[in-house]
């Protein structure tokens, strides 16, 4: 089954760091980075970690840096939708030194995980790690092959024979993108470190980044949006940010895990509407320590929301996930990629999210 997952033109704007690293969904298991930051909106919890009388505690591993893309939670947070589901969170931030974050909520260090995107939980559940996913933040994947605006390479064709730059350990990627549109692999590998230098400079062809991110730097560096060939178009599609949680914590907080998604869920609704609310409290509380840029972060978001929709969610609702989708198109290319898959029916349950949207 096929689901319209596109990805728009970012907006112009300069967009704060973000990791190569998580192109490739690399790391190995590793504990949990202590809690830097814990959620204080809305009298839910507080840098110390206490909460309301009553409400249950979920601790929230992020898989990067509390920025603009996590807002719907700050959201929620901070006008009192976790409060009212008598439920309190405390998020841990994350980077990518933490480690696989599948490791850590399995190894129970944190109740729920937001992951960098889904193919590395299902790998990690067809492991044998006892995880599930809840939800996902955002319908696409919104890694992109870029090259430079006067040369642009929109083809997987285009790729033969060039020199193709990203994070080590992304050249099963590349090789699954070649594989899966009929190719042999036929590039030379440049591993590249953050930012779009490697491309600006001439150094790479093409360059892996994050639509959200390395692109619109580019732009910002050359008044042009660069050449863009999503890893969607090229054959691997992805839910962004998937929420998930161990099969004894859902089955234990089912009614706090509901809790969160319907507050979430509220979140989402006030960051379409204000869409620089959630960047502010990004800035200014949740992710204060990481010294962000209020103008940058706004931008982000902007680039963030329309990810959010798809063909399902105009169905389902926001955060939903198909498993039609899931178990054709996405693990296509996981296994192009030699990543392991599962019945989709093992990996995902949309119970939660389908009381929430239908009421019951």
């Amino acid at each position: 089954m096929s689901q319209k997952n596109t990805i728009p033109s970012p907006l112009t704007g300069s967009i704060s760091r973000r990791g190569l690293l998580r192109l490739a969904g690399l790391g190995t298991a590793a504990a949990a980075a202590g809690p830097v930051l814990a959620a204080c909106g809305g009298g839910s919890s507080s840098a110390s970690g206490t909460t309301n009388a009553g409400a249950t505690t979920l601790s929230i591993q992020l898989s990067w840096v509390a920025d603009t893309e996590f807002a719907p939670l700050y959201l929620a947070d901070t006008n009192g939708y976790y409060k009212q589901n008598n439920v309190a969170i405390k998020l841990t931030p994350g980077g990518s030194d933490i480690g696989a974050i599948e490791g850590i909520v399995a190894a129970g260090k944190a109740d729920i995980g937001i992951a960098t995107d889904i193919t590395t939980v299902v790998a990690a559940i067809a492991d044998g790690n006892p995880l599930v996913c809840v939800g996902a933040l955002y319908q696409s994947n919104l890694n992109m092959l870029m090259s430079k605006w006067d040369a642009p390479i929109t083809t997987v064709a285009g790729l033969k024979g060039k020199r193709l730059g990203g994070p080590q350990g992304i050249q099963t990627k590349f090789d699954a993108i070649f594989k899966l549109n009929g190719l042999e692999p036929d590039y030379k590998f440049i591993p590249t470190g953050y930012g779009p230098d490697s491309l600006l400079n001439g150094d790479v062809d093409v360059l892996a980044g994050f639509v959200t991110d390395e692109v619109l730097s580019y732009k910002k560096e050359t008044g042009h949006m660069p050449g863009l060939l999503s890893f969607t178009d090229a054959g691997l599609p992805a839910y962004t940010l998937p929420i998930f949680t161990t099969t004894s914590k859902l089955a234990s907080e089912r009614a706090a895990i509901k809790g969160f998604l319907g507050a979430t869920l509220r979140g989402f609704a006030d960051d379409v509407a204000d869409p620089t609310a959630g960047p502010k409290l990004a800035v200014s509380t949740y992710g204060k320590a990481a010294g962000l840029d209020q103008a940058s972060e706004i931008e982000h978001n902007a680039a963030y929301l329309p990810l959010a929709s798809s063909d399902a969610t105009k169905t389902h609702g926001y955060m939903w996930i198909d498993t039609d989708y899931l178990s054709g198109p996405i693990y296509k290319g996981m296994v192009a990629s030699g990543m392991k898959t599962i019945d989709a029916a093992k990996a995902v349950d949309m119970s939660l999210l389908t009381e929430l949207h239908t009421g019951s």
